[in-house]
């Protein structure tokens, strides 16, 4: 194997750096791929690319939003997460499904000071008194977003005590885009205006990824009716849907596993269109956190025979920048949307995240969540085996009709299977 730490490997083309890593890698490198146009799209997209990574697309649906009945891919290595929202889909076909709204796509740039003349109040009221000045500085750098309907929307200032710093917030609505070159432009403009204003020195500037004036909500009713599943009826079903839910919001241990199944959904989204999955992810779980303890984010509650449910998040989805509309797979997921403008996407994100909770829910408050899962292990282990194409469902009924769980068992039933 190559000299990983050598110039040669950090600075070289692609093809050289496999070439480097090949000679010991085994049949399991070869699944990099060799497709030469995504080679080369790994290499302009990452450092020291040796390849890509091939994650399943699928697409759930028809899951009913705002009226229309949708289809929408999921990039995730899952199992049981697109089929989660599918069977939602089929649960809210008997209401009006699910209906979303969003906010302005708000984003915050960050600049932080230290070693200003005059702390504290008095400081944060210097800055405060140059938001003037401060905005016809940034002129130059928002007036393309300006002329889109975005840009400078407010700033705010404030002294953090405890390591005597002070920090700036800048607010800019980014319309279409993620925002992070033209915030961090932003954040970066101004450093030599803020320190002849407060006479420190810019410790750092960068944007926020909090994205808490970004967000989006789903809202549905469901009839309890149509829920009743194992020896529960429908009814009893949605009184214990609203317990687990409550649940996850008084207890930070089951909150944050109720809060990664909604995002199951939203960062399957997040990945097939090519958005910044951790950014989106940091900011639904700090979000979680707003009111102190960790909890859940979605919430339930009955009126009369109806179940209803709501989610309210942080999601800050784009539609333009980064690897968004670039990859081409982002392409094809965001005109299997309809082409939806940022606010359009992270709507059915808020839907997604929802529904993907429901079924979740309605699942584990009756005949819980293994069944399903095993039945996906076992088309995995069909696969691991070494059956291929129209084997592997044969060889899956098989494995669950045998009760058989290890790799190892598998295989060798797999080549007695082949011969019969």
């Amino acid at each position: 194997m190559g000299d990983f730490s050598s110039r040669k490997f950090r600075k070289g083309p692609i093809r050289d750096r496999r070439d480097m890593i090949s000679p010991d890698s085994g049949k399991d490198f070869a699944a990099t791929g060799h497709d030469e146009n995504l080679l080369d799209l790994s290499e302009v997209m990452i450092e020291q690319a040796v390849g890509y990574y091939g994650v399943p697309l699928g697409v759930a649906g028809p899951l009913p939003v705002d009226g229309k009945k949708m289809m929408i891919p999921m990039a995730t290595e899952e199992p049981s997460v697109i089929a989660a929202v599918t069977f939602a889909g089929s649960l809210l076909s008997s209401s009006r499904g699910i209906t979303t709204r969003a906010s302005d796509p708000v984003m915050v740039a960050q600049i932080f000071l230290e070693d200003v003349e005059e702390p504290g109040a008095v400081c944060v009221e210097k800055v405060l008194d140059s938001r003037d000045i401060i905005r016809k500085r940034l002129k130059p750098i928002l007036e393309t977003m300006e002329e889109r309907g975005g840009g400078w929307r407010n700033m705010e200032a404030r002294w953090i005590a405890p390591s005597r710093t002070l920090a700036i917030n800048l607010q800019i609505d980014v319309r279409d885009a993620m925002g992070a070159n033209l915030l961090n432009s932003a954040a970066e403009e101004i450093r030599p205006l803020l320190e002849e204003i407060t006479g420190g020195r810019v410790l750092m500037a960068i944007l926020s990824n909090r994205s808490w004036n970004r967000t989006a909500s789903a809202r549905l009713s469901i009839p309890v009716k149509v829920l009743g599943c194992n020896g529960f009826n429908g009814k009893d079903t949605a009184r214990r849907i609203v317990r687990a839910a409550r649940v996850a919001r008084e207890d930070p241990d089951r909150g944050v596993t109720h809060n990664k199944g909604i995002m199951n959904g939203i960062s399957a989204l997040a990945l097939a269109t090519g958005n910044d999955c951790r950014a989106i992810e940091a900011a639904a779980h700090a979000y979680a956190g707003r009111y102190g303890p960790y909890h859940g984010l979605s919430e339930y509650w009955i009126e009369g025979d109806v179940l209803q449910g709501s989610l309210e998040m942080p999601l800050p989805f784009a539609v333009t920048g980064g690897a968004v509309g670039f990859h081409p797979v982002s392409r094809w997921s965001l005109e299997m949307l309809g082409n939806p403008d940022a606010r359009g996407l992270s709507r059915i994100a808020a839907a997604l995240g929802l529904a993907q909770n429901l079924a979740a829910l309605r699942a584990l408050v009756s005949e819980g969540i293994q069944s399903g899962h095993m039945g996906l292990h076992a088309r995995r282990l069909a696969y691991a085996a070494g059956a291929r194409g129209d084997e592997i469902p044969l060889f899956t009924a098989f494995i669950r009709n045998e009760e058989i769980r290890g790799k190892e068992e598998a295989a060798r039933r797999f080549a007695e299977w082949r011969l019969k």
